[in-house]
């Protein structure tokens, strides 16, 4: 079994390569910066030097890749800050998506994975809705989306089965982004009083190893064409994650509830079937919140007694 992956050295796609060595899966990483390779990859994985925009490039040329059974694509530019609202570079990651689609047929690939996002659904329900005047942050969401759609009829076309893995919220050990768990719990371990939404809109927060593991099994496992949530079974209210955070971490943070209005777009989970990974996967995610803060938060203290 052989895989490749973009976006290899992000948050998410590390650890679905240390799932994919762990499998005995040989491992062909695409990435624009070598110098971000674990030196635990050295030996275990191919390393191919490559940016987003050069994958339409590469000559698919199996003597050199040898077949690759399932394709992996994470990288995405501009996820975060005013990227978001960039519309050339998020017009690009569309294009980009569908070039990894191509390049995979072309390496003779079985299955196509995309990294799609519950953001997908938020702005197709913000964005249908009468009347709506939608931040120019949503044009992330609506590339993500697009990109969701074009790669699957690209896929099609390629005779390749698409799997669209559904990210909510991943957190743990490895993160560095500004993200709502990251930036919350370190504001919760500084004491820092912290405005809030009033928390009632569902949220949902899977542990890094555990989504890993689901990514990969969806990419194994699931059924051609279609979507799989990588999540919890059951959601709750935001407020309740956090009040849990507060908790665990002994912070003595003030939590300005209602001091922040909330202008997201709330779903209802009823969108996505929360069962299908655990049904169809045969898998239960097995790190519950608790035990997922206290992993980041130890990890943390590593960090800071490591320099």
């Amino acid at each position: 079994m052989k895989a490749a992956i973009t976006g290899a050295t992000g948050f998410v796609g590390k650890q679905v390569v240390w799932e994919l060595l762990s499998c005995g899966a040989e491992v062909v990483v695409f990435v624009r910066d070598t110098g971000k390779i674990p030196k635990e990859w050295e030996n275990a994985v191919e390393v191919v030097s490559c940016g987003l925009e050069e994958l339409s490039k590469i000559k698919p040329d199996e003597s050199r890749f040898g077949k690759i059974d399932y394709f992996f694509h994470f990288a995405w530019n501009g996820t975060s800050g005013n990227n978001r609202a960039d519309i050339d570079m998020q017009l690009n990651n569309v294009r980009y998506t569908c070039d990894a689609v191509c390049l995979a047929a072309g390496l003779g690939c079985k299955r196509f994975i995309y990294a799609g996002s519950i953001m997908e659904y938020e702005v197709f329900h913000l964005l249908t809705k009468d009347g709506c005047a939608p931040g120019l942050g949503n044009i992330y969401s609506t590339a993500k989306l697009t990109a969701d759609f074009m790669a699957r009829l690209t896929a099609v076309k390629h005779g390749i089965d698409f799997i669209n893995v559904i990210i909510s919220n991943i957190y743990g050990a490895g993160e560095r982004s500004a993200r709502f768990f990251n930036s919350t719990i370190m504001k919760m371990l500084r004491n820092e009083d912290i405005p809030l939404t009033e928390g009632k809109q569902l949220y949902d927060f899977i542990y890094i190893t555990d989504a890993a593991t689901m990514i990969c099994r969806a990419g194994f496992y699931g059924r051609k064409n279609e979507s799989y949530y990588i999540g919890n079974v059951v959601q709750k209210p935001l407020k309740e994650y956090i009040l849990q955070m507060k908790e665990v971490s002994g912070s003595s943070s003030q939590l300005l509830f209602g001091k922040v209005p909330f202008s997201g777009e709330a779903l209802s989970y009823e969108e996505f079937d929360t069962k299908k990974a655990e049904r169809e996967l045969g898998y239960t995610p097995c790190v519950d919140f608790e035990q997922g803060i206290r992993n980041y938060i130890d990890w943390i203290e590593r960090q800071r007694r490591q320099g």
